[in-house]
């Protein structure tokens, strides 16, 4: 896969589809935001392998970037009873420089942007 595509898929994931994180991986994330600052000056390809790996763990989140890489609708978590209104997205706020490095490498790719 292009590596510009997965990062581009894991962001959109990251922004829009909050609920299909789970605790265990909303954790992880501190994990891979550590992982893709340190290797920031690396390659597309390196932080799209970084990006790949973490992802393996999580079948629902791989499954939605891989939605997502095919221009598909990024399926929805089943949500438990009693949260359909909890959408809120804190990754954001959370994982700043995460966000921040996958967004200048999309950027840096599509200057038009």
């Amino acid at each position: 896969m292009n590596p510009e595509i997965m990062i581009d898929s894991f962001l959109k994931v990251l922004k829009t589809c909050p609920s299909l994180f789970s605790e265990t991986a909303t954790a992880g994330l501190k994990t891979l935001e550590t992982k893709v600052v340190a290797a920031e000056n690396e390659s597309n390809q390196t932080i799209s392998d970084i990006l790949s790996d973490w992802c393996s763990d999580y079948d629902e989140i791989t499954n939605a970037v891989k939605a997502a890489t095919r221009g598909k609708v990024i399926p929805k978590a089943s949500k438990p009873q009693g949260d359909e209104n909890i959408e809120e997205n804190h990754f954001p706020r959370l994982f700043p420089k995460l966000l921040e490095c996958l967004e200048k490498r999309i950027k840096s790719n599509n200057p038009e942007n």
